[in-house]
């Protein structure tokens, strides 16, 4: 079989940003099978042609290689090269995906555009996870410790966190991180030691869906504050504080979920002194995906004693996972235990041991890498094709918010994008029906753009979200 895949030169030095030349190029290798453009039996290119297109050493290209043969992915024949040798169980996922590919293709009227799916697409997570299962599989002692009863969590696995967390300018103790089996579960723990039946608690007029849920099963009253382009109304927040005396305040500060606010510093600080002046709590929920320019400290590290700051690597890495942390607060950090413990006696050390093996790898900062220039590009392909139709956008993240102009009725338009297999989430969707006392505007779509794997596919669901746009408005125009 000739040999018909390239190492884009622009990819490959970005990659070495992260880590070693060799290791860039395995990395590379690895996504190019994982994704299929290297089929099994496919022959890598020569090394002295590689080394010379990549302007690097031939022994660098050998050490690449000879760790590929390591990890069983290829196989060097004597004589005649290098070629892809996969696993029978990756073997059958690769062909799997191209011949779902291929299925696309021919049967182009049943295929969906998922831009309803908040979720990162998959740039190499899935190796991330292999490699950290090979890893463990090696490593008894760690296999032994991550079966034993541990209801406080492993030592190491919150050291390796705090660690992390300390990388990112967030400063806390090991024993203020607490694990949950994702964010949803640190949300319900603070619901349940922070109020009674029949509190009230505020949040953000558009909100979270599953914050709602954590609410309506705990049996306590939620007040909706509505949103300002710099976050909460702090009139309407102060006023609601007065009259109702609430436990709680569930905020998205960094990257508000849905409409992508970023709050102000003044907004923040003004909501530390509320909370302070009318004795309720902060759940600061950052596990919204965030870029790198856009990501702020948190608003726990400005007042730990006044919030719970939840967090996980849900967008980050993969939703399965169900790794996520919170840091509690020093007076709050038994009873969220206790409560974690009631729940499910323990949270499950496996998935952290995993992540503990990738999480401050060269491997994940290079798959955040690319999962951010990814996004970049998504957010301007989306934004560019709205405002070329008129439509204003807020990019954040994973998502878009959309809002619509007055001749486009939401649910009437997501009805037509429906008809053509395209999913949005609409507005009312992050609206709890018994929380608001004001009338907001849901003439609006979040629309996630992670749901796409390559960019082949995002690009085709652009091309099909706009024709389905044109179609409506000219649908919209006919005057009977």
């Amino acid at each position: 079989m000739n040999t018909i895949w390239n190492v884009s030169k622009t990819e490959f030095d970005n990659a070495c940003l992260a880590q070693p030349k060799y290791k860039a190029l395995v990395l590379l290798i690895e996504q190019a099978i994982l994704e299929g453009d290297l089929p099994d039996k496919q022959k890598l290119p020569a090394q002295r042609l590689l080394a010379d297109r990549l302007i690097i050493t031939h022994g660098t290209v050998t050490r690449a290689y000879d760790l590929l043969e390591k990890k069983g992915l290829v196989n060097a024949k004597l004589g005649a090269g290098t070629y892809v040798n996969l696993p029978n169980s990756v073997r059958t996922n690769t062909t799997s995906n191209q011949a779902n590919r291929t299925d696309d293709l021919v049967n182009q009227t049943a295929k969906e555009y998922d831009f309803a799916s908040s979720m990162q697409p998959m740039l190499g997570q899935q190796m991330l996870m292999k490699n950290a299962l090979s890893e463990l599989a090696q490593d008894l002692d760690a296999v032994t410790q991550i079966m034993t009863y541990s209801p406080q969590g492993v030592t190491k696995h919150k050291q390796v966190f705090t660690d992390w967390l300390g990388s990112k300018k967030i400063k806390i103790e090991t024993s203020d991180i607490v694990f949950t089996q994702g964010a949803q579960q640190g949300i319900y723990t603070c619901l349940q030691i922070l109020t009674k039946e029949n509190d009230y608690v505020l949040h953000e007029e558009l909100a979270y869906p599953g914050f709602f849920r954590a609410v309506d099963a705990s049996r306590v009253k939620p007040l909706g504050v509505p949103i300002t382009e710099e976050g909460l109304d702090l009139m309407v927040l102060e006023d609601y504080c007065q009259q109702y005396k609430p436990k709680l305040l569930y905020i998205t500060p960094n990257m508000q979920n849905p409409t992508n606010i970023q709050y102000s510093q003044a907004q923040l600080d003004r909501i530390v002194t509320l909370s302070c002046e009318y004795d309720f709590y902060i759940i600061e929920d950052d596990v919204n995906y965030c870029l790198s320019e856009n990501w702020r400290l948190p608003l726990q590290q400005q007042a730990p004693d006044r919030v719970f700051y939840l967090s996980s690597l849900s967008k980050y890495v993969a939703g399965g996972l169900r790794v996520a942390y919170s840091v509690v607060p020093k007076e709050w950090q038994q009873a969220f235990n206790a409560n974690i413990h009631s729940q499910c006696w323990m949270v499950s050390t496996l998935n952290f041991e995993l992540a503990t093996r990738f999480l401050t790898s060269e491997r994940f900062i290079h798959n955040q890498s690319l999962l951010e220039g990814e996004m970049r590009y998504r957010q301007k392909a989306f934004k560019t094709m709205a405002e070329k139709h008129g439509l204003t956008t807020r990019c954040g993240g994973l998502n878009v918010w959309l809002c619509l102009p007055n001749a486009i009725n939401v649910n009437q338009f997501n009805a037509f994008l429906l008809s053509k297999n395209v999913k949005v989430r609409t507005a009312d969707l992050f609206r709890h029906p018994a929380s608001s006392t004001t009338v907001i505007d849901l003439n609006a779509l979040r629309i996630s753009l992670g749901g796409f794997n390559t960019r082949n596919e995002f690009e085709e669901g652009i091309a099909e979200f706009e024709n389905a746009l044109g179609q409506f408005n000219n649908q919209q125009d006919v005057v009977i």
